[in-house]
């Protein structure tokens, strides 16, 4: 009997290679848009980089699109070493997340190669306040919309972003985003942004109303409010202005990334659901 069932399964072994041809493997997922939509805003995957190498992320589902996790902090850890540098230094922090831990959206970077493949494979950048709490990684849907920004990515922002350490006014540090600030919200805007190896990316309020598009968010910075929002000033002696989402040096409570020393501030890099697009 023993040798007739294992002749039989044998058979139905064969008989399904048969049936399905040689085995192909699955192409390996890239990045959360390589996914359908799971039922659930956030879920946690594994995607595989440039190294064919795997790794857990953090996927966000808005509408048709979605969006990969590539750094995450608090405003206290927004001067942290691994954070306060542009997104073209290669300062990887807690990338590795094992499975069925949580994600340290406190203090959580993937490393420059890692973001570089998920942006060549992506359409748009996000970046929002507390739409994560920690730590236990639970989506906040009453934070969405409140402050956030978006632009579609190019190749001129890519490069800003991925391949320009030191962006300053002497370059076209201009971006047209997207997104809501201080209760208002803008379309279609160029606002100027900044990093350099120790700073990390960010756009500063006071200077929006003279550079790129010349836009006015309807906000006066207080000096003395901004420096006592800011973590601590560094660098030292840094303009009395009003950073967003980054580099907490000098900020306003009224920005909901810099309300809390806990605050959450996440950058995401995402596109369209297949067959959304």
């Amino acid at each position: 009997m023993q040798r007739h069932l294992t002749a039989l399964i044998a058979c139905l072994i064969i008989f399904s290679i048969t049936v399905d041809g040689a085995t192909i493997a699955s192409p390996l997922k890239r990045s959360c848009a390589d996914f359908v939509a799971s039922g659930t805003t956030l879920v946690r995957r594994v995607i595989y980089d440039a190294n064919d190498q795997p790794y857990n992320v953090l996927c966000l589902y808005q509408g048709v699109d979605v969006y990969t996790m590539i750094e995450s902090f608090n405003k206290t850890n927004s001067l942290d070493a691994n954070i306060a540098a542009s997104f073209a230094v290669d300062h990887p922090i807690n990338q590795d997340v094992a499975n069925g831990s949580p994600f340290p959206v406190d203090l959580y970077r993937l490393s420059k190669d890692r973001m570089k493949y998920l942006a060549d494979r992506s359409t748009f950048i996000w970046s929002s306040c507390d739409v994560i709490t920690h730590p236990d990684n639970t989506f906040n849907p009453l934070s969405v919309g409140k402050d956030y920004i978006i632009s579609t990515l190019n190749s001129d922002s890519r490069k800003l972003l991925f391949d320009t350490a030191h962006v300053h006014d002497g370059i076209n540090n201009c971006v047209k985003v997207s997104g809501m600030l201080f209760d208002n919200f803008f379309d279609n805007k160029a606002i100027p942004f900044y990093s350099k190896a120790n700073v990390h990316f960010h756009s500063s309020i006071d200077e929006s109303t003279d550079l790129c598009d010349k836009y006015d968010f309807n906000f006066i910075t207080n000096p003395v409010a901004s420096a006592q929002c800011g973590v601590r000033d560094f660098p030292a002696n840094a303009p009395a202005s009003v950073n967003v989402f980054g580099s907490y040096n000098k900020c306003t409570t009224d920005f909901t990334c810099a309300k809390h020393d806990s605050s959450i501030t996440t950058w995401w890099l995402g596109g369209p659901m297949p067959g959304t697009s």
